[in-house]
């Protein structure tokens, strides 16, 4: 009984890695989001108030970069706002940051139901209990996320140090520790 929860412990520490490795790629790609609409919005700003922009004599152009030139500038600048605009239809960063979030609350639950699953006094349902949080988590169509978001969760969650050491419930890396 005592190696089961120590599973379900261990089951639960990488459960919790991947509830925050999940939000922090959902954080990732809202501000990839972000970032693209509100320069987009900014350069399309200052396209569409051009016609407004203060006379400067030809001869000062000419020290500019070849694209600051009178004559390129505002094609130049619709161009990196078509840019921004086919990256945001594309690349969907909004999307695949609901995806990720949604799937970080799944991760919650899990993690939820583990914990009351090693909480409960009844120990003759923890088969049922495993079964069944194992056929969830196996349910999941999850998606990769970044090494670097993995690492992250790894270290948040480490840092609440209420998990034993990764698979330390198993008595050959027990034994390897010492």
């Amino acid at each position: 009984m005592e190696e089961k929860k120590k599973m379900l412990l261990d089951w639960m520490r990488k459960v919790h890695q991947l509830e925050y490795a999940h939000c922090y790629q959902s954080i990732f790609y809202s501000k990839v989001e972000k970032f693209i609409g509100i320069s987009a919005f900014v350069i399309s700003t200052l396209v569409a108030f051009s016609y407004r922009f203060p006379d400067v004599e030809n001869e000062s152009f000419n020290n500019f970069f070849f694209f600051l030139k009178k004559e390129y500038l505002i094609p130049f600048l619709s161009f990196v706002v078509a840019i921004f605009t086919g990256l945001q239809t594309f690349l969907k960063p909004n999307e695949k940051a609901e995806v990720h979030r949604k799937l970080g609350l799944d991760y919650e639950k899990l993690r939820h139901t583990i914990e009351t699953t090693l909480t409960k006094s009844d120990p003759s349902t923890i088969d049922d209990e495993i079964k069944k949080i194992d056929e969830d988590w196996k349910s999941f169509n999850t998606l990769y996320v970044r090494t670097k978001y993995f690492k992250e969760g790894k270290n948040k969650v480490k840092s609440f140090k209420k998990y034993p050491e990764e698979l330390g419930f198993l008595p050959t890396i027990e034994a390897e520790r010492k």
